[in-house]
This record gives C-alpha cells, sequence and structure tokens, in this order.
C-alpha cells in the first residue's frame, strides 16, 4: 500500500495555534486553490485517515468537495473509542470505518456505529497494530493507497512503524513557536541517529501562500 502523510504546518512544523486548538485557523491563510488541491488529492487515494484528536478538535467532514462521489473510505483510529459520536464522519452517509482494540471496544458505541452503517475493526490488544490494520486495509478493504492527516500522534506511529511511503507538506511561511503545541510528528523519538526515519527531497515548489514540500522514503 502507498501512504503518504499529507500535511499543513508552519515553517516550524507546527499543525494548530496551539494545544487542543483546532488546524482550521491556519487554513485562513489559503485560497480557493489551495483548498481544492488538497481536496482533489483526496479523490487520488482509496482511503483518508486521522486520529482521534484530529476528529475532536477539527470535525472534518473528510471528503472529496471538488468531485461528486469520489470520496476516499475514511478511517479513524482510537484505542478507547473515547471519541463523540456527534462528530461530522458519523452523521453523514459516507463511508467510515472505526479501528480500535480488543480492551478497548465499547460495545454500544458500536452497536450505534453499525446502525448508522458505520464499520468497525477490532485490531490490536490494548493499542491499535498499525502493520496488521495496513494488511487488513489491503486484503478486506480493497485499500491500496492512503492519506494520513496527522495529528502529531499518529503519525508518530506510522512513522515508527515504517509504513510511510511519502510526505507531502504545505508548508505556511509563519512561525508558531510553543513547547506543548502539536507538531508533525509527536510520540516518543528517536535519540540515536541511525534510528531516524530518512527521506529525500524530490519536490519543492513555492506557490503564493505556501510552499509545496514533497519527499519520499529513501531507499
Amino acid at each position: 500500500m502507498k501512504t503518504t502523510i499529507f500535511s499543513q504546518v508552519s515553517i516550524d512544523g507546527k499543525l494548530t495555534l496551539g494545544a487542543g486548538q483546532s488546524s482550521k485557523q491556519l487554513f485562513s491563510m489559503f485560497e480557493e486553490p489551495d483548498i481544492e488541491y488538497i481536496h482533489k488529492f483526496r479523490g487520488l487515494v482509496d482511503a483518508i485517515m486521522v486520529g482521534k484528536n484530529t476528529i475532536q478538535n477539527d470535525d472534518p467532514m473528510l471528503t472529496n468537495r471538488y468531485e461528486e462521489n469520489n470520496n476516499p473510505l475514511r478511517i479513524i483510529p482510537t484505542s478507547h473509542m473515547d471519541i463523540s459520536l456527534d462528530s461530522h464522519v458519523f452523521a453523514d452517509n459516507g463511508r467510515t470505518l472505526i479501528v480500535t482494540t480488543e480492551n478497548g471496544q465499547d460495545p454500544e458505541k458500536i452497536s450505534i456505529l453499525k446502525n448508522r452503517n458505520k464499520e468497525v475493526l477490532i485490531c490490536g490488544e490494548d493499542k491499535v497494530d498499525f502493520v496488521n490494520l495496513f494488511r487488513e486495509l489491503e486484503a478486506s478493504y480493497n485499500v491500496h493507497s492512503i492519506m494520513i492527516e496527522g495529528g502529531g500522534f499518529l503519525n508518530w506511529n506510522v512513522f515508527d512503524q515504517d509504513l510511510v511511503d511519502e510526505i507531502i507538506l504545505m508548508q505556511l511561511p509563519i512561525i508558531i513557536g510553543g513547547e506543548t503545541n502539536v507538531t508533525l510528528v509527536d510520540g516518543k523519538g528517536y535519540n540515536d541517529l541511525s534510528f531516524a526515519k530518512k527521506f529525500k527531497v524530490v519536490e519543492v515548489l513555492p506557490q503564493k501562500n505556501y510552499t509545496l514540500l514533497r519527499y519520499q522514503k529513501a531507499v
């Protein structure tokens, strides 16, 4: 499966203007063609994945608003299903897959979601097993390309398990800072350079409102 991390970041790699805030504030710096680029990329992949915190803080639709009936499968991993059922991704008719764990599943919420024609997959005991999840997505859900739109903890998990093939960043010309703010990749991190995940630069394209940066996994 081809896995692409796709994100909007500041020069210093921040995804929001503060812990718990919505990343939608950064979108005010974009114009219509910039938003269209994001949405049409969604039409090129089989699935889109975001973390629980993105659902909680942004409440996105995760659809392709520029091409009718060309929407990816929406995937939300959540170890304990501590997620609001009032979120947009659970309220519309779009196809949505919730991925949770053996010890974190909530039978009542699972029943409600299935009654709304949403799908639930158990993958992992206490934490979502992303390696097995990706295998299952290919084998059972016909997902061969996936777009991951963070946040930092979800990104860390897929980077740490060597699941990322490509990174596409729309880098805004701003500095945000903040030691507790969400960055492109959070998580445990590496203290030894030999463990760091290596990528090669394949495109740097200055645009009016941002710089498009594209990287591919180094072989």
